[in-house]
């Protein structure tokens, strides 16, 4: 099993990650992208639109189901993050947890 919170922390400090709806989905337009994580918690309309690009460029994702505060808290950040568009893994097995969601 896959903590999460650990390895987003090594993601963050040895991997290439952008976060937020706008560099996430520009990211995933220019095929920059190895996974996503969208949390649960954002507005619906945003967690279509992502879940949406993310099919269309067949882009692995995973939903974490807590809201973006938790997902920012869960990275170390003192703001909310609603999705994280992973372009390199750096040190971690983070890319593990795409798996299920394929």
């Amino acid at each position: 099993m896959v903590d999460l919170g650990k390895e987003l922390n090594l993601l963050l400090k040895t991997g290439k990650v952008v976060y937020g709806i706008k560099e996430v989905t520009q990211a995933i337009y220019f095929k920059k992208v190895l996974g996503i994580i969208i949390a649960r918690g954002i507005p619906e309309h945003m967690f279509n639109k992502l879940l949406y690009y993310a099919k269309i460029f067949s882009v692995p994702y995973y939903i974490y189901e807590g809201s973006s505060r938790e997902l920012g808290v869960l990275c170390g950040k003192k703001f909310p993050i609603s999705s994280i568009a992973i372009l390199s893994p750096g040190e971690s097995s983070i890319l593990s947890i795409f798996e299920i969601s394929k």
